[in-house]
């Protein structure tokens, strides 16, 4: 968590506080856009973007509030707003070429599935060990719950109550 007094100077426009969230947090936004366009050049245009945007947008920090989740939606919208430009060059490419195109919506609904899976896998990576083994079963193998249950040797109740403890953390963080 970042000190609330390095916030209330990036928010007053002290270019130092700003440089020291920026050595904080670009390597965790450069990777995190990496692991989607998994392309390192893209990746860093897009720090340098999401940073501008916390910059320009300063004075609009509430310093009380998540500024990680604040981080992650800029993060989140910068790529969607760069896939959705790319999107719309490789369109303009397949018509002028005469070739059918992309359905946009797809896309759009596949680069969002992307981003939700990383950000569902960086928050699983928070839950206790027991509970993530249950929740990656359920989530990532697809198995039900007697399944799961019988995989570990628990009661499918106990699988019951995890995966929904798991979706009420997960739920709770994307509110915040």
């Amino acid at each position: 968590m970042i000190d609330k007094k390095v916030l209330k100077g990036l928010k007053n426009g002290k270019a130092s506080h700003f440089e020291t969230i920026y050595h904080l947090y670009s390597g965790w936004v450069h990777n995190f856009v990496y692991n989607i366009t998994k392309d390192s050049q893209t990746a860093q245009d897009i720090t340098q973007d999401v940073f501008l945007q916390i910059w320009n947008y300063r004075e609009k920090i509430d310093i009380d509030k998540n500024f990680e989740g604040y981080l992650f939606r800029i993060a989140r919208n910068v790529i969607y707003h760069h896939v959705q430009k790319k999107l719309k060059q490789q369109i303009y490419v397949s018509h002028t070429k005469g070739e059918e195109a992309d359905e946009p919506d797809r896309i759009e609904r596949e680069v969002d599935m992307s981003i939700m899976e990383d950000y569902i896998k960086e928050l699983s990576e928070q839950l206790p060990a027991a509970r993530r083994r249950i929740f990656t079963l359920y989530w990532k193998e697809g198995l039900s719950y007697k399944e799961i249950a019988d995989q570990l040797s628990i009661s499918p109740k106990t699988v019951a109550t995890q995966i929904q403890r798991s979706l009420q953390y997960f739920h709770s963080r994307l509110e915040s």
